[in-house]
């Protein structure tokens, strides 16, 4: 782990739904401790749930966290000799890749545990909790954000899906002989396969030459949410179209809760 990536993990910075800790796999790495007279973090017992959760032990598997939920993790660090570590002197380290930039945040909470908060970029990213001093003992977690989106839209809300997507990606009025098929794709729950398909359509392509990521951007406000992009939310989304990251961008905006807000009733 380079010194700019320590760095960057004091900061302590991390969205999230899918958590996958992974357990040091090599005990006999801490052995060098033993001799040690002074308390050495060799082992972190570590539970964690999300708001109004009863916190249980961390285990390989999944946990799924729509936008702006949070899930805390309750750290308690143990010696060479089997004893608790002081609490005053523990320290935690956390390294999160770029993926998780507008994606996942965490900060360390008063008494010591780190609560992790997903953004509104969906998507995964990872980190890794580390034990400064201990480079043997580090913990890998992933995290994955979700949408909100529905996967049972009525027909009503699936012609009007259809009708905004073609205004926000192909910056016109959708065709009838593509409308049937866009509002079945839709109501089938298959509302990724759509914008993917118009996405990698040649009209598209065309529009991207022509166009400057920020008018593309304008043209997903315009056409999802009937408005121009605002400064606090816009970034995150300019940051995917500049990557080339379209599909993302998109369903992003179609999972939020303005766009679900925005729907006909049911």
């Amino acid at each position: 782990m380079t010194d700019g990536m320590r760095s960057h993990a004091r900061e302590l910075l991390v969205v999230g739904v899918l958590v996958m800790i992974g357990l040091p796999g090599d005990a006999a790495a801490q052995s060098p401790f033993d001799g040690w007279r002074e308390p050495v973090v060799v082992e972190l017992e570590l539970v964690g749930g999300q708001d109004g959760e009863r916190p249980r032990a961390l285990r390989r598997g999944r946990i799924r966290l729509e936008p702006r939920e949070s899930f805390t993790i309750e750290i308690d660090p143990f010696d060479q000799r089997g004893r608790r570590f002081p609490r005053d002197r523990f320290r935690i380290g956390v390294e999160l890749d770029r993926e998780c930039d507008g994606r996942v945040s965490v900060k360390e909470t008063r008494g010591g545990d780190l609560r992790f908060s997903a953004g509104r970029s969906r998507g995964r990213c990872r980190a890794v909790l580390y034990v400064p001093g201990n480079l043997n003992l580090e913990y890998a977690l992933e995290f994955e954000v979700t949408g909100i989106g529905a996967s049972n839209y009525t027909r009503r809300q699936a012609v009007e899906i259809a009708e905004r997507l073609y205004r926000a990606i192909l910056q016109r009025e959708v065709e009838p002989s593509a409308r049937a098929t866009a509002i079945a794709e839709v109501q089938r729950g298959r509302l990724e396969n759509q914008v993917s398909s118009m996405v990698d359509s040649r009209e598209f392509a065309d529009l991207r030459r022509r166009s400057q990521p920020a008018e593309l951007l304008e043209a997903f406000y315009a056409g999802l949410l009937n408005r121009a992009p605002d400064s606090a939310g816009a970034d995150d989304y300019l940051r995917e179209i500049l990557r080339g990251r379209y599909r993302e961008a998109i369903m992003n905006l179609l999972q939020s809760q303005e766009f679900e807000a925005s729907l006909p009733s049911r």
